[in-house]
């Protein structure tokens, strides 16, 4: 696609994270030059918890051919969410019409219209002019308030995850590690819920014994935690304590460890029910677009149908001028879909909120 003056569109896409770099690489294979904006000064190095991962859907969306690196489960391809960003971005950057701008927070977004750009600006007092803008910039988004002023702010759902990766081979002499095939497992005590599952070691490792063990423990006790920096010495050690208690080996064990390092670290979830994808030359896609809870799982497979279909919209528009009609094109693909998995994710909360509630003395 390029634009009466010859030169390509011009497209910015806010966020650097899974569905950003996978939005960017897609457009850019429809000769769509653009620009990833991204927050964070430098990669993940070890950060994030586990995904499963849809490896067709990946390859399809994108175009790349190389296997990600996952550890093939019974259930799911899992993987760690720092090595799939990771990779996803060492992918990105080798193409010719992308380039990666780290460091670079976006604050505002001015709409464009038919004949007319969008402007980006940032933190730093840098502007961006684009054709095209993607808020693929997560639950939080910035780009929102733009596409649905009236409608800008995820809501906390009730339930904090407490999350951490577990090397295997820190773990304690005699502890039996899952097989190779462990499937996802969900364990409940008391209010709460354990989700586990293996992903690849911190270098990619699928090995029994070189794997990291993930763990989402759902709580839904600690509101007031969600204002203050860290996990609290008190609350270690009672976490540690149920963990010892309830949780089965080698689960138990993988929590005792993590709680003692501080290696532990709180995210509240939240959920976002869109009422728009897209306004003018601006169209949101991921957890930007429909955050949910992971308990219902597929939000990553989510954002990658979202990209799936933006991209195919901006097939059908030749010029900048029909980028608004092709965004619109997206939104009536994505927004009923978007709709159900919000709807799914705010049922699924309240039943494990009101399991929470009965299970508590238990």
């Amino acid at each position: 696609m390029s634009t009466p003056q010859g030169r390509p569109v011009r497209c910015v896409v806010v966020g650097g994270s899974l569905v950003g770099l996978s939005a960017a690489v897609a457009l850019s294979r429809r000769a769509i030059e653009v620009t990833v904006a991204e927050r964070s000064p430098a990669p993940a190095a070890d950060g994030g918890g586990g995904l499963g991962v849809d490896v067709a859907l990946l390859r399809e969306v994108t175009g790349i051919a190389a296997d990600p690196p996952v550890l093939h489960g019974i259930d799911r391809d899992g993987t760690a969410w720092h090595l799939l960003q990771r990779w996803l971005e060492e992918h990105a950057v080798r193409l010719p019409r992308v380039s990666l701008r780290r460091g670079t927070e976006v604050t505002t977004v001015q709409p464009g219209g038919p004949d007319r750009g969008v402007t980006v600006h940032t933190a730093r007092g840098d502007t961006f002019q684009a054709d095209l803008v993607v808020g693929a910039d997560g639950a939080r988004s910035t780009v929102r308030a733009l596409v649905d002023p009236e409608h800008p702010s995820a809501r906390y759902a009730g339930v904090l995850l407490w999350r951490t990766l577990v090397d295997e081979e820190a773990m304690p002499p005699g502890v039996a590690l899952p097989p190779a095939g462990e499937p996802a497992r969900e364990i409940y005590a008391g209010p709460y819920r354990l989700v586990t599952y293996p992903v690849p070691g911190a270098d990619g490792q699928t090995g029994v014994g070189h794997r990291r063990l993930n763990l989402v423990w759902y709580d839904p006790e600690q509101r007031d935690l969600l204002h203050v920096a860290g996990l609290p010495v008190g609350v270690r050690r009672r976490l540690a304590g149920f963990a010892a208690a309830r949780w089965p080996s080698p689960w138990r064990e993988a929590l005792v460890l993590a709680l003692e390092a501080a290696a532990v670290f709180g995210t509240p979830i939240v959920q976002y029910k869109p009422a728009r994808l897209a306004v003018g030359r601006t169209a949101l896609a991921g957890d930007a677009a429909h955050a949910a809870s992971p308990m219902v799982g597929g939000g990553f497979r989510q954002g990658l149908y979202d990209v799936q279909a933006l991209a195919q919209a901006l097939d059908g528009a030749g010029s900048p001028g029909a980028i608004p009609a092709a965004l619109a094109s997206y939104e009536r693909a994505r927004l009923a879909a978007a709709i159900r998995h919000v709807t799914e994710s705010e049922q699924a909360t309240a039943a494990y909120l009101a399991h929470a509630v009965g299970g508590a003395g238990r």
